[in-house]
């Protein structure tokens, strides 16, 4: 049987150290402040992502990886004849699918497959663990795609922003669009379905925002036996830390979990400020 290799996009957001130990290939986006333009998880770290951004006049701008750059990536795994499973951030967020699928076309490789998670993100991440964690198993093709595909299907992400300014500006709104125009200090609670943003609820300032933020998850969560789970932020640790305790006070308990900052693609996006948590019942690997 072929070895199977997991390639991915740096919207995953998954620290280093789990690319390498699981060999996960990982295909740089790109932030452009004015003509600089920096590789995402490259070079630019999300500290200096942040700080940039905070003290930018305009907001940078993001662009997917060209076909020639997925090529680029695919070609030592196609010639050691690896068998490539290739999962990437929503199609309906970002062109990366199309360049990765146009790669495809011109290396003519029967044994690629690229695969729209619907997600973004560590919601990605997740996906991309569970078929890292499944080929390092030593399961079949069919196995490690019904592996990051249990997570596509499964998983729920809430998250709540500062404000929906850079999700409007940079025309990633999707259905949160019917929180815009909202009283001063709403703080929006929003969720990823099926590869879009919708609006969830509205509530009246940060620190019950995230208050409610917990309850949700302990709601749609505690049920779960086996729950893998993960809290991310863009550049707000304590709050990552506040949202740590409040779900161990409401019991959220998990047997996988990640922590880590959003990087500079969708934190552009995003903003600053941003805190998510984000579960799913373990896959059957």
């Amino acid at each position: 049987m072929a070895k199977i290799r997991i390639v991915t996009d740096s919207t995953c957001d998954l620290p280093p150290e789990l690319l390498e130990q699981y060999g996960i290939l990982m295909v740089p986006l790109k932030v452009m402040f004015g003509d600089k333009v920096y590789r995402d998880g490259v070079d630019l770290s999300s500290k200096e992502f942040y700080a940039k951004l905070r003290n930018a006049s305009d907001l940078p701008t993001t662009s997917q990886p060209s076909p020639q750059e997925f090529m680029e990536a695919y070609r030592p795994l196609v010639e050691e004849g690896a068998s490539i499973v290739s999962l990437h951030i929503s199609g309906s967020l970002s062109g990366t699918l199309q360049s990765a699928r146009l790669a495809k076309t011109m290396l003519n490789y029967d044994d690629l497959e690229i695969v729209d998670t619907r997600l973004v993100s560590t919601a990605l991440g997740l996906a991309v663990l569970a078929a890292a964690r499944a080929a390092a198993a030593n399961r079949s093709k069919e196995e490690v795609l019904a592996a990051a595909g249990w997570v596509t299907e499964h998983l729920q992400a809430y998250f709540l922003v500062d404000t929906l300014e850079y999700l409007q500006r940079g025309g990633r709104i999707g259905k949160a669009q019917a929180f815009l125009g909202s009283l001063l200090n709403i703080k929006p609670v929003l969720m990823l379905k099926e590869g879009i943003i919708y609006p969830y609820e509205k509530v009246r300032g940060k620190a019950r925002a995230m208050d409610r933020l917990v309850e949700i998850v302990a709601e749609k969560f505690n049920s779960i036996d086996n729950l893998w789970c993960a809290i991310v932020h863009g550049d707000d640790p304590e709050g990552l830390e506040q949202l740590r305790e409040k779900m161990q006070n409401n019991k959220v308990t998990c047997s996988c979990m990640l922590t880590g900052e959003i990087g500079s693609v969708v934190g552009t996006h995003a903003g600053p400020g941003l805190l998510g948590i984000i579960g799913c019942p373990a896959p059957r690997l």
